[in-house]
């Protein structure tokens, strides 16, 4: 019979360390606590006219390539017309002067990041991979050679999700105190469409700002120019405000019509906050011959690409079964 492995996140190193197993022909099932598949990469839908159902990224923003494992999959969703390249050039804002940076190409996905994991998890699921959304995980431990992820018993697990989520339910104090030690920094994320047209840029990066790090126009992103723009924060600015991030979406949405020097009226905006957005680069616990955690963390350049090459080299961590 073969190994029965569970993953517990849908998010892009999940859905690699799935693959991977999967390869060896090792039974997988993939529970995920959220609604939508994906992790941070987040979605959020518009809701006037003309703009009704068109979608922004609020997650992250776009996906570089640098790896040859993320290449493969990268043309794949290339040629089935998923991804598209975007631009290698970026604004920069910094000290109220205005420069360009280029390199490297970005790439962005026509219906939205989280688009790719719903199409790979498809494929995971007619391959016979059981996915189990809206299922919160409450613990996780190992027993008789064997892991436990709450009363269900299964020859190895993989943790894909941030350490501190994973300190969560694991259950081995040593273990719990070095994920916790994981350091995240957390962001807030809005989105405005205005009645007007957007300067010529696809993103600006903005240094040294109290409230604003990253603007990007939505329309170049999406290859439609529509006029929707998305605006990440700070963690300093933030850090702060998790609990009532709402109440600071006119603050947000005020610094980027001033930074890209916008007068036009508002037709919509929406907010959304990330608690643990992006890590610092961190070392990776052991946690046992049965249970491994991937994610972007353990690269020295977090990022996409980086969960997906991790999810992929789970196996390395997982010496039961081996």
């Amino acid at each position: 019979m073969s190994a029965k492995i569970a993953v517990i996140g849908s998010g892009i190193s999940g859905i690699a360390a799935a693959n991977s197993i999967l390869a060896k022909n090792y039974a997988v099932t993939i529970f995920d606590q959220g609604k939508n598949p994906g992790g941070r990469l987040g979605l959020r839908t518009l809701r006037n006219h003309p703009f009704t159902n068109r979608v922004v990224d609020v997650g992250a923003a776009y996906f570089t390539v640098s790896h040859d494992l993320f290449k493969n999959k990268v043309d794949e969703w290339s040629d089935l017309g998923l991804v598209n390249h975007w631009t290698n050039t970026f604004q920069v804002f910094d000290s109220y002067e205005i420069t360009t940076t280029t390199d490297p190409m970005r790439f962005a996905a026509k219906k939205g990041l989280r688009s790719l994991a719903i199409y790979e998890l498809e494929k995971l699921k007619n391959k016979g991979v059981e996915i189990i959304q809206e299922k919160k995980i409450e613990k996780v431990f190992e027993k008789d050679d064997k892991v436990v992820v709450d009363n269900e018993v299964f020859d190895a697990v993989v943790l894909a999700m941030p350490g501190k989520q994973a300190a969560r339910i694991l259950q081995d104090q040593q273990i719990k105190n070095e994920l916790e030690k994981q350091v995240w920094q957390s962001a807030l994320s809005a989105w405005l469409v205005i009645d007007g047209e957007l300067p010529n840029y696809d993103a600006m990066f903005v240094n040294n700002h109290e409230v604003i790090s990253l603007i990007i126009n939505d329309g170049k992103r999406r290859s439609d120019n529509a006029p929707v723009i998305n605006a990440i924060t700070t963690h300093d600015y933030a850090k702060s405000k998790l609990e009532d991030f709402q109440n600071y979406l006119d603050e947000i949405v005020d610094h980027v019509l001033e930074l890209w020097r916008i007068d036009a009226q508002v037709l919509e905006k929406g907010i959304t906050r990330w608690s643990i957005a992006q890590p610092l680069p961190a070392q990776r616990p052991f946690l046992g011959k049965s249970i491994a955690i991937v994610g972007d963390a353990y690269d020295l350049n977090p990022r996409i690409e980086s969960a997906w090459v991790d999810g992929v080299a789970v196996l390395n961590q997982l010496e039961a079964i081996q």
